[in-house]
């Protein structure tokens, strides 16, 4: 999508951490109904096509493949929302490195999830890998369908379309504890039931954030050598570089959402320094606002904080540098965009 487009090179040219979600992973089974082989190839073009965006920003230079999304790099996770389950290569290689599986021992996880992507060749009957299919096609299959795809295939097929007791065998076989009650439930809940415990609990996510991503604190620095044009070793900027919670207050509005009531905005934006607390009178400076024009300021009092979390707006009474944070009380001079301090 052009959208798409747009936010990665808005990202590279910040020079932030790029990870992807290949989400809806189920509908290459049960939507397109397309071979395993033929779901390789439609979640391979994805990648390239992104790949290629990043190639041509950078001009097809070496800087660009610190930026590739590659699955063996980790920074690449396949998901389903909707039957929440995810996983990067490396945790795939967990599932059969451990209690379910008692024939791949003595391997590390690491070096396994590496072969698991790309033009790597499982053969069956030597069980080995090698960069080429061998002469007996019917023995050497690509890595990602072998070991990924395939079981995900018929796992789907055999909740869908097995009868309970052959499916009971299944899970059994994996190591999936479930019940005679849970086996009667209906196909979508026992769906997405089977693929919480053949997969866990669905942190994928978080644990390809916490390795690409910086936290507020070590990546505070480079955001604020990259888009804060006053002086670079002022107190303010020093403050914002250690996103220090008891320096002045600086926030950053990024966007305005729009109240269930209708009535009002709430500003969303992140905390550069200091912390905004609830009842604060702070400084509301627009887009035109600079020293020596200070018309496109005004001063408002915060009324509420909240912090978004998904659907759900949790309150609270302040927030610290490093933190997003939706305010209420301050959107009456804010067309788009503006910046909080004291």
């Amino acid at each position: 999508m052009l959208n798409t487009e747009r936010i990665i090179r808005h990202a590279l040219q910040e020079g932030l951490a790029i990870t992807l979600v290949l989400n809806k992973i189920d509908r290459l089974i049960l939507e397109l109904k397309i071979p395993p082989e033929d779901a390789y190839y439609k979640i391979k073009h994805t990648l390239d096509s992104l790949n290629q965006i990043i190639s041509e920003f950078f001009q097809n230079s070496e800087q660009s493949e610190n930026y590739f999304l590659n699955p063996v790099k980790g920074n690449v996770l396949f998901a389903c929302s909707e039957q929440n389950w995810s996983f990067t290569l490396l945790q795939f290689a967990h599932i059969y490195l451990g209690d379910r599986t008692r024939k791949m021992k003595n391997i590390n996880p690491e070096e396994f999830s590496k072969r698991l992507w790309g033009d790597l060749y499982f053969d069956s009957t030597t069980r080995k890998f090698s960069k080429k299919p061998s002469v007996d096609s019917n023995a050497s299959r690509r890595s990602f369908v072998e070991f990924i795809l395939d079981p995900l295939y018929k796992l789907y097929s055999q909740v869908l379309g097995e009868s309970s007791e052959v499916l009971a065998h299944t899970l059994k076989a994996l190591n999936i504890k479930i019940t005679k009650e849970e086996l009667k439930l209906d196909c979508k809940p026992l769906l997405k039931l089977v693929m919480h415990r053949f997969f866990g609990v669905a942190s994928g996510f978080v644990d390809m954030l916490s390795k690409f991503v910086p936290s507020p604190v070590e990546g505070a620095e480079h955001k604020v050598n990259t888009i804060y044009t006053g002086p670079p070793d002022s107190p303010l900027a020093m403050a914002m570089k250690k996103c220090d919670p008891k320096g002045p207050l600086v926030v950053h509005i990024t966007k305005l959402y729009p109240d269930l009531s209708l009535n009002y905005f709430n500003a969303f934006g992140r905390v550069f320094s200091g912390t905004l607390e609830v009842g604060a009178s702070v400084k509301v400076m627009g887009e035109h606002y600079s020293l020596e024009d200070e018309e496109d300021m005004t001063l408002q009092e915060v009324e509420g904080l909240f912090i978004c979390q998904t659907r759900y707006n949790i309150e609270v009474t302040s927030v610290e540098a490093g933190n997003w944070v939706l305010i209420k009380g301050v959107d009456a001079s804010i067309a788009k965009t503006a910046t909080l301090g004291n």
